[in-house]
């Protein structure tokens, strides 16, 4: 059967931007949204019931909006030429802030009811399947200013906060450089000095690119100095004394728990020098510079048609979990992925959930390498969380960003050890291994950079504002002790380029992408020392993402303290195995 390259969005409503289905959908929607009136008599068993029908309905509101969000967002996604999908999705911008403006106003009524009469009305009502989330929204309500004084800085932040990071987006968005006759983005033009196999392209590229930033660099200060301002302030008048205050709770981690995670990488990363000698070996330097640090070393010459790598993705999770491969097949036949390789589509990839029917839909473009087989799994993990989710209750279903990449980078490991396995030419053996060590190397030692830059930044920014020179004096700094000053040189105006820096709806967007990878490679250490027995386990951690403080979901499901250790020595002694094996594999081809 030859498998479809495009995903059906038809079956979620017909007519795609132009659809009158999704127009009535979305209008019930604003009818709902302008007839909401969160004013509740305080609570009591008397009018209970009317305290659980408001706040399911709100509910109710919350999950069809998420579910027309998610479709408007395939449309733009897959055609960037779609204006009356860009209208839709401006549209939907809109609806989540007078959504969010409802939650502010009924989250803070949750904070002020009496003790005894909340927790009867969250274990004696059908809200006790969403018990951990709204006690999660009533306590982070305590811990505000006000309500009107929440709802104005929600609003002062559309056009201040949030917009030096719209800013941002677009002097970066907008610039383009010339190298060797082409006309090339920032983005494309970092791709180049990390990927390209020529090292003098690479070369040149790096120094582009850094010139490129130096001009964009005043700019960029003044929008994160501002961006940052602005957020030391709000968390004054909360009364916040951590700047990590917002970005832990938002992960549902402890500060314990973080702090233990860094100093065990810290105490462990340096077997990563080891690799990254190796591979300068290989490239025939004697010390790596920044624009090396990526370089592909290796090749794996074969290519996958669409067909082939669903294949390979289904037969290497049905050694681990039969189920696993069923729903990945399953969601191959039933269409729901774009993976054409063609122009007018947003760059990147991503799984997106539909709520009300429970489905899933993948977007990203398929261009045959490996690369790309290994995202097809990644989204395949994604889109496998949400459907052993699908008949959980809104509230119970929405997990954090830190366990967000538990299956799907399960799925990538349990590929890659499939493809090793797959092969014996030295070639492709030193590309697999070079690819999965060069992730560690990212989230081991350039994410730790970022944090650290971050923690010293703000630091400094609570005292004064920071010139160009003093932002590459910390980012510098961050980068030689998180790579333990093994480069030739370092990326200076690294806190420019990162877009991740910029992003004001998630502060502190580094520490959850090393959690999430070191807390999957130790799931999958359970895994493979349990074989079977683990699946079921497997699946109930994954369902209880959405209603448990991470250091629980992690006791309750693994056994594991992750405020101790051990958890994450386990995670990093399995990563960094692959290092002595790919140094004795560049030795012998040397």
């Amino acid at each position: 059967m030859t498998i479809s390259l495009n995903w059906d969005l038809a079956s979620l409503f017909t007519g795609g931007s132009q659809s009158a289905t999704l127009a009535d959908f979305l209008d019930q929607i604003i009818t709902d949204l302008n007839n909401f009136r969160p004013n509740l008599d305080p609570l009591t068993v008397q009018n209970q019931a009317e305290w659980a029908a408001q706040i399911q309905h709100l509910y109710d509101i919350t999950t069809r909006l998420d579910h027309a969000s998610a479709f408007v967002g395939c449309l733009v996604s897959q055609d960037v030429n779609d204006d009356k999908a860009f209208q839709l999705e401006a549209q939907s911008d809109q609806l989540w802030a007078q959504l969010g403006t409802h939650w502010t106003k009924l989250t803070a009524l949750f904070a002020q009811q009496d003790e005894t009469a909340w927790a009867d009305l969250i274990n004696n009502t059908e809200l006790k399947h969403v018990a951990f989330n709204l006690n999660e929204l009533r306590e982070l309500a305590r811990q505000k200013m006000s309500p009107e004084l929440e709802a104005l800085a929600t609003e002062l932040a559309a056009d201040g906060y949030h917009g030096w990071n719209r800013l941002y987006n677009t002097v970066s968005g907008d610039k383009q450089v010339m190298l060797l006759g082409e006309e090339l983005s920032l983005g494309q033009l970092q791709n180049r000095y990390e990927d390209d196999p020529d090292r003098e392209v690479r070369r040149k590229a790096f120094e582009l690119y850094e010139a490129s930033w130096l001009k964009l660099a005043k700019t960029c200060a003044a929008s994160l100095n501002n961006q940052a301002g602005f957020r030391l302030t709000l968390y004054k008048n909360r009364g916040w004394d951590s700047i990590l205050k917002e970005p832990l709770m938002n992960n549902r981690l402890s500060r314990e728990t973080l702090e233990a995670m860094w100093s065990t990488i810290d105490s462990k990363n340096g077997k990563l020098l080891d690799y990254l000698s190796a591979k300068a070996k290989r490239l025939g330097l004697e010390q790596l510079h920044w624009y090396d640090v990526f370089a592909p070393v290796g090749e794996v010459a074969k290519t996958f048609t669409y067909q082939e790598a669903g294949e390979f993705v289904i037969e290497a999770m049905k050694r681990f979990n039969p189920d696993i491969a069923q729903f990945c097949r399953m969601a191959i036949d039933k269409e729901w992925i774009e993976s054409e390789n063609r122009s007018g589509k947003r760059a990147g990839g991503f799984c997106t959930s539909f709520p009300v029917n429970g489905e899933t839909r993948i977007f990203m473009t398929y261009n045959g390498s490996y690369n790309g087989m290994l995202t097809l799994a990644h989204e395949l993990g994604h889109s496998y969380h949400d459907w052993v989710m699908r008949d959980l209750p809104y509230g119970a279903s929405q997990y954090a960003m830190n366990v967000a990449e538990t299956a799907s980078t399960f799925n990538e490991l349990v590929v890659n050890d499939a493809s090793l396995r797959a092969t014996d030419d030295p070639q492709e053996r030193l590309s697999l291994l070079g690819a999965k060590l060069s992730n560690a190397m990212a989230m081991l030692m350039n994410i730790k950079s970022r944090f650290d830059f971050e923690m010293a930044f703000f630091e400094r920014r609570a005292k004064q504002q920071l010139s160009v020179d003093e932002l590459n004096e910390l980012m510098v700094t961050a980068q030689r002790n998180a790579f333990k000053d093994s480069l030739v040189n370092y990326h200076p105006y690294f806190w420019a380029s990162k877009l991740h820096f910029y992003i004001t709806e998630a502060p502190f967007y580094n520490f959850p992408y090393t959690f999430g990878y070191l807390f999957s490679n130790g799931v999958y250490a359970q895994a493979l020392s349990e074989g079977p027995a683990f699946v079921d386990r497997y699946i109930a951690m994954l369902r209880d993402t959405g209603s448990m403080d991470t250091e629980i979901l992690a006791h309750t499901h693994l056994g594991v303290d992750l405020t101790k250790p051990e958890f994450w020595e386990t995670a990093l002694d399995r990563i960094l195995g692959d290092v002595d094996t790919f140094v004795d594999l560049v030795d012998k081809m040397a």
